[in-house]
This record gives C-alpha cells, structure tokens and sequence, in this order.
C-alpha cells in the first residue's frame, strides 16, 4: 500500500480492464487505488483489521468472505479459487470451470457454481 509506483499503475491500467481482481490482502491495494469506493471488500482473517481501517479511510464496506459488483472482484485466499474459477466460466465458459475444478479435485462445499453471472 505503501507503493506509489504500484498504486499509480493500478490506478491507471484499472479502467481500461474488463475485471480488477485481488485476493487476500490485495484488497488493501485496491482500496489504496480508489476502487474499492462504495464496494465490500474482505481479506485474510489475520488482516481483517487493517482491512477495517482502510475501508473506512477510504470508503468501502467490509465483508465477509468473497465479494463482486461490477468489474471489481475481491475475495479471501480460498475464495480466490472460487474467483479463479468463475473468471474462467465467464471467459471460457461453465463447461471449462466446471473441468477445471474437476481436474483440480477441487470440491468446495457448497459446490461452486461457475453459471454464476
């Protein structure tokens, strides 16, 4: 967060991306870049309170385990799975997540829905 280079490339390539994705505690940088403005963001359990404090410094909600509105994606290191994969239904469709996760023997419970839209 404290990388102004990083935050500033951040800042510009964002607007131009289909999707702005974070895990974990990249949820603190995308608060830092101004994208989490209005919008759940959540991270590691250990980083929940800085999290806490930088949704409040700079406007964002936070939230429990995976959170998506809009292009903004931001969830905790094994929601980042469930990310993965619905990024891979929405570009490549249900079939391919759904042969991912197989060939991953990823089997969450609940299951993963990639038609998730």
């Amino acid at each position: 967060m404290n990388n102004p280079v990083l935050i500033e490339w951040l800042r510009k390539i964002g607007p131009q991306r289909r999707w702005v994705t974070s895990v974990c505690t990249g949820a603190l940088l995308l608060c830092e870049a101004g994208f989490a403005r209005g919008k759940r963001v959540t991270t590691h359990w250990a980083f929940v309170r800085s999290c806490a404090s930088a949704t409040r410094r700079h406007g964002a909600r936070p939230s429990a385990l995976c959170a998506r509105r809009g292009p903004l994606h931001r969830g905790r290191v094994s929601a980042g799975i469930d990310l993965a994969l619905w990024l891979t239904g929405q570009l490549w469709g249900v079939d391919a997540a759904r042969l991912t996760q197989r060939n991953m023997e990823y089997d969450p419970a609940p299951p993963y829905a990639a038609e998730v839209g």
